[in-house]
């Protein structure tokens, strides 16, 4: 009995044994980490367990309000919890088969010398050939890779995405505050005219040009007020934030410049860039799976420990009275239909050349995109430029040419408000521009995946 106990301990160590392997995958040591390949500050910022200010208590500048989208984007959010599922699927794509536990009971029991057979017990276990569990699992670490790349992706076109609004937003404001330089200026013209019909140097013709101006362009208050409560009700759904009924500021002045990088460089860029790159692992993982389907083509081998339950003969001087039968046993599967897994390896490599020609389209697709995006970069430098060194100098010395020659009466109330005109429109002109090469550059960014420093970068003035 002694015997039978100890045979039962071996058959529950062994039950144990093939358990664990069953449930065994490849370390986490050995690969899986995500590659974040443009902004792994941003990503820990975003996950970190410190909550974001609310949007109340942003100040107006732009990278406030990207920080924000970050922590609060559901879009981002969403990349995020599939590139976890991603990575929670590798430690089941390198597992072994579940052990498999047998019972049977002798209803006729089968004497023997040694005593009647009463119940059969079995554990076995399956073991696929050897590249089958480690190619599944690097596909499916790959899979993970290009998970993480589109967490990448989604962050670049979200900061691109705010930035965009974000200065559509800064020029509204900007056009309404020279705007209003300009009412202030049309009203101090109407007071000097207003003391000079008294004295007789002005004619009732000049103060009403004036204040024709004044109504028509007062009309600018409420245009871009509409227009600023569309462009934050943008600016709310580029950064993932609720509804709300007051206007946020974008107080922060665009800088301009020129890319440091020449465009040599910033193609080398666009082959990194997470939308391309994410190609790349998703042909590894489909080369991964054809290796994992190759594998169905050899032997799968099975090995198992049976215990028959052997009762006592109830005879006298029986050697082994009532020992339990142990038998091990190792079988192998015959692959026969090799036809259907030379099918499933020609797809898995088919689609692996799929994303190799989408990853050769992409990239073709982004240098364009990058020659475009360099050229409305430097369109619009080479317009701030002309702006602040030609255009905007020789209005204001136009016009307080003018005004002066008004004070002296050698011009006219119609010549200063032409000139004044000249002056606003040029200045809401220079402040388009700045805003264009704002939105431009980051389209650049966007394009080609990577912060840029600027040469010659220059502030508000």
């Amino acid at each position: 009995m002694m015997h039978g106990v100890l045979t039962k301990v071996c058959m529950a160590a062994l039950f144990g044994l093939l358990s664990a392997c069953g449930g065994t995958s490849v370390p986490s040591s050995m690969g899986g980490e995500p590659k974040w390949a443009v902004s792994r500050d941003d990503v820990s910022e975003r996950t970190s367990t410190e909550e974001p200010r609310e949007l109340s208590e942003l100040s107006g500048t732009l990278a406030e309000y990207l920080a924000y989208a970050l922590a609060k984007s559901p879009d981002t959010r969403a990349a995020f919890e599939r590139w976890r599922a991603a990575r929670f699927s590798i430690s089941r794509a390198g597992k072994l088969p579940e052990p498999n536990i047998s019972f049977g009971y002798f209803l006729r029991s089968v004497e023997t010398k040694v005593g009647p057979q009463r119940y059969k017990l079995g554990v076995s276990q399956m073991f696929p050939w050897p590249t089958k569990l480690s190619a599944g699992e690097d596909a499916a670490r790959e899979r993970a890779n290009a998970a993480a790349l589109l967490v990448d992706a989604n962050i670049l076109e979200i900061r691109r995405n705010v930035a965009e609004v974000y200065w559509t937003l800064w020029l509204i404001d900007e056009e309404h505050r020279l705007k209003g330089e300009h009412d202030a200026v049309l009203e101090s013209l109407a007071g000097a005219v207003r003391g000079r019909l008294q004295t007789g140097n002005a004619t009732l013709a000049d103060l009403n040009l004036v204040e024709l101006n004044i109504a028509r362009h007062h009309d600018h208050r409420g245009l871009h007020h509409e227009a600023a409560k569309r462009a934050s009700a943008k600016l709310r759904a580029a950064i993932g934030a609720p509804r709300g009924p007051e206007t946020l500021p974008a107080l922060e002045p665009p800088t301009h410049g020129l890319p440091l990088a020449s465009e040599e460089v910033l193609a080398g860029h666009l082959a990194e860039h997470p939308m391309i790159e994410k190609f790349a692992h998703l042909a590894a993982s489909e080369e991964h799976r054809a290796r994992a389907q190759r594998a169905e083509r050899y032997p799968r081998f099975k090995v198992g420990v049976n215990l028959i339950g052997t009762g006592e003969s109830g005879m006298a001087g029986i050697e082994d009275d009532g020992k339990d039968a142990l038998v091990v046993s190792a079988g192998l599967s015959v692959p026969l239909w090799s036809g259907t897994y030379s099918d499933a390896i020609s797809e898995a490599r088919a689609k692996g050349r799929a994303h190799e020609a989408m990853a050769e389209a992409t990239l073709r697709r982004a240098e364009g995109m990058l020659g475009e995006a360099l050229s409305n970069v430097r369109d619009a430098q080479r317009r701030i430029e002309l702006y602040e060194r030609t255009l905007l100098p020789q209005a204001e010395a136009t016009y307080q040419a003018v005004l002066g020659g008004y004070q002296t009466g050698h011009s006219t109330v119609a010549a200063v408000i032409l000139a004044q005109r000249d002056l606003i429109d040029l200045q809401i002109e220079h402040a388009k521009a700045r805003a264009d090469h704002a939105r431009f550059w980051a389209n650049l960014e966007f394009v080609t995946g990577t912060g840029l420093e600027s040469k010659g970068e220059s502030h508000d003035r």
